[in-house]
């Protein structure tokens, strides 16, 4: 325990000589918070709308009000299809709406009107957006003129009633910004060592591998903690997403976790050797696996089956389900018991595996 406690005395002393680890700790996270919480916005604004109307009933007309009338829509009336199909294709506006000179006829049939709708499809999240709010706007039109009798939904959107997608982004960040700062921070702890010739030192003690390498995790895990408040303060009170669980829970879940990603750290370091080296390989493998197959971004399920597998392996993935579920849902104890279970199998697959690469003597 004696040579533990100098191990890390040592460590904090030359981690307090050195600004920089600071800045990855508290800095960084702070950055990267507000980047991914103001600059990622899956939520659609105002979507400006060309319409041709080539039928000018009163059924129609009706039909146009309540698509100038939309909070959601900016209406730019155009006389005829090149010209709003022009302003599509210069990306004026986001879709176009034809109304056919047969529409009113079809409706006092009974019939729905075929109506035109194109969308921009090179801004896939913006389409999708746009296509809805028309597709809403005709089927209230619809109901209300008795053109056709149609089933209407109501949507409830449970744990984010207001579908806001900043609320399941900035849990997702979370989990990247921590996986990023707990690999970088000891990427080059062991490699610094090796650098400056220390380590013969260290290795011509009785210190063992097991206390050495705790010795390297102690401070770091504690600055790790350190960069979990802080993301935590900008996520509830600078982006207002609300936390349903307690804080024990969460800053629990953020310690096996930081485990695994400080653990990998110290992986990269042993095995490299070399300071600048370990930095560019952890960033890659902390920062890509992370964002592609952790499910923040992309969707695990419709991934093919071998990427799939793949994400098993990725803390991140079980860290990222964890945090959406405290923060949204209060935590589910199925969510959390199967995630938090492979958190801690992760935290102790990589330690044991940085544990047993680690030299105990020059030549090894």
């Amino acid at each position: 325990m004696r040579r533990l406690l100098i191990l890390t005395q040592k460590e904090f002393l030359q981690m307090w000589r050195d600004p920089s680890a600071f800045i990855l700790a508290f800095i960084m996270p702070a950055v990267m918070i507000l980047l991914f919480g103001f600059c990622v916005n899956l939520d659609s604004s105002v979507t400006r709308l060309a319409l041709v109307a080539e039928d000018e009933s009163p059924a129609m007309h009706r039909l146009i009000e309540y698509l100038e009338g939309s909070r959601n829509i900016e209406v730019l009336r155009t006389t005829s299809r090149p010209a709003a199909q022009q302003l599509l294709h210069n990306g004026t506006v986001h879709g176009m709406l034809v109304v056919p000179g047969q529409a009113s006829r079809q409706a006092e049939q009974n019939e729905a009107p075929d109506l035109l709708m194109a969308t921009d499809g090179s801004i896939p999240n913006t389409a999708q957006f746009t296509a809805m709010y028309l597709q809403s706007i005709y089927a209230r039109w619809q109901t209300e003129n008795g053109v056709r009798n149609i089933v209407e939904i109501r949507t409830n959107y449970r744990f984010n009633p207001a579908a806001v997608s900043r609320w399941y982004i900035v849990p997702g960040a979370i989990a990247m910004v921590l996986a990023m700062v707990g690999t970088f921070l000891t990427s080059m702890v062991v490699a610094r060592e090796w650098e400056r010739g220390t380590i013969e030192s260290i290795l011509s003690t009785s210190t063992t591998r097991i206390e050495f390498l705790i010795s390297k995790l102690i401070p770091y895990f504690l600055m790790g903690l350190g960069a979990m408040l802080v993301c935590l303060i900008f996520a509830r009170f600078v982006f207002a997403v609300p936390i349903h669980a307690s804080l024990w829970s969460v800053f629990g879940v953020a310690a096996l976790f930081l485990l695994s990603v400080l653990s990998m750290g110290l992986l990269i370091s042993t095995a490299v050797k070399n300071q600048y080296t370990a930095s560019l390989i952890s960033l890659m493998v902390a920062m890509l696996p992370s964002m592609l197959l952790s499910g923040f971004v992309f969707e695990l399920t419709s991934a093919p089956p071998m990427v799939e597998i793949v994400s098993y392996f990725i803390p991140a993935r079980y860290f990222c389900s964890c945090l959406t579920s405290l923060f949204l849902a209060g935590g589910h104890a199925t969510v959390l018991l199967f995630n938090v279970g492979m958190l801690a199998v992760s935290a102790i697959f990589w330690f044991a595996l940085v544990l047993l690469i680690t030299p105990k003597r020059l030549d090894s």
